[in-house]
């Protein structure tokens, strides 16, 4: 190589190092990417159990569902990351990315329409992923933003939906009083008079349903998932209350007791299930993974006793991930606006 060349080499060399260096000082203080999560108009799912009672898990349907609902998952990961952490605030870019795509899946109103052919399961796991939206929503506001009238449309509608689903199906479960609580959280938002009643009716037949062994009859039915019943059930309790609180209601004692009647009936349960199985008339399941424990680890308070601490798992999962995110933080912001 000649000279020349070799300097021409150099100065090639020299140019395309500082372009690189340009480049990756571009990249540096790029913005992150914000995720693209197409928005899912309806939601359409297999049955999760093969019997009646609907106490055996069909594990191949569960795996189908999952596929299924990937992108709701993906799109509450993105919301609690960017919630849950000291950096909440709007000109936060991971909080503003998350606004942004609050706001793409509230203006092609996802979940928010109908099967071509009605399909039971989907309308359950709407109505169950429900709180959840609203939960981000109240989160959203929490940390400085204001939800536009696309975004309150939204959840209002999606709430709307799944009330006229409840109000007049038979059901008097666990999936009624979630119904119940994303009315609360709902109202939190913006106030609406049907759902306002709504929840405060469910709240009523809550209660009511606890027996004075502390057990619900309607749970027991499930068999040999009596217990994670019962625990779903308080879990709704537990938030419905705190959203109630929210809205200022006052809760007499004796309403809060029969809260504790269910819980502590659950923690004896988690110890020596004998008294749920006669009642169940089935092997009872103990839930071995945090799943079930991740809403009341934050929403429980002082209603869990020693046998919760004895035989259930150690509180070292609070990401409620079906329901709005951290749930120490729901609960520090559903108190702040009832204080």
């Amino acid at each position: 190589m000649t000279p020349s060349g070799i300097v021409g080499f150099r100065g090639l060399v020299a140019a395309v190092s500082c372009s690189v260096l340009v480049a990756t000082a571009d990249i540096a203080h790029a913005k992150p990417v914000c995720p693209s999560i197409p928005p899912m108009p309806t939601l359409e799912l297999k049955s999760m159990y093969s019997d009646s009672k609907g106490s055996v898990v069909d594990n191949a349907n569960e795996d189908a569902n999952a596929e299924i609902m990937a992108p709701i998952f993906t799109f509450f990961r993105t919301m609690e990351r960017a919630l849950d952490g000291a950096n909440a605030h709007p000109g936060s870019p991971d909080t503003d990315c998350a606004f942004q795509l609050f706001g793409r899946w509230a203006k092609a109103g996802a979940l928010t329409f109908e099967p071509q052919v009605y399909e039971g399961q989907g309308k359950v796991k709407r109505g169950l992923l429900n709180p959840a939206f609203q939960m981000i929503g109240i989160k959203f506001r929490a940390a400085g933003y204001t939800l536009n009238g696309t975004m309150l449309a939204w959840l209002r509608q999606m709430d709307q939906e799944n009330i006229e689903f409840y109000a007049k199906g038979t059901n008097r479960a666990n999936q009624r009083v979630w119904a119940a609580t994303g009315a609360a959280l709902n109202n939190v938002l913006e106030r609406d008079p049907v759902a306002l009643a709504f929840q405060n009716q469910v709240w009523h037949e809550a209660l009511a349903a606890i027996d004075n062994d502390g057990f619900i009859a309607a749970e027991l039915e499930r068999g040999s998932q009596a217990l994670v019943y019962h625990i779903y059930s308080l879990s709704a309790t537990l938030v419905l209350e705190a959203a109630r609180n929210a809205l200022g209601y006052s809760e007499p004692t004796a309403e809060r007791q029969r809260v504790k009647k269910l819980a502590v009936a659950i923690g004896e349960t988690l110890c020596d299930s004998h008294k749920m199985e006669e009642l169940a008339k089935a092997k009872i399941r103990i839930p071995d993974g945090q799943w079930a424990y991740e809403v009341m680890n934050g929403f429980g308070g002082d209603r869990f006793d020693a046998n919760w601490s004895r035989c259930g798992l150690a509180q070292t999962d609070f990401n409620a991930r079906d329901m709005g995110g951290d749930s120490r933080r729901s609960v520090a912001i559903l108190s702040g606006l009832h204080r």
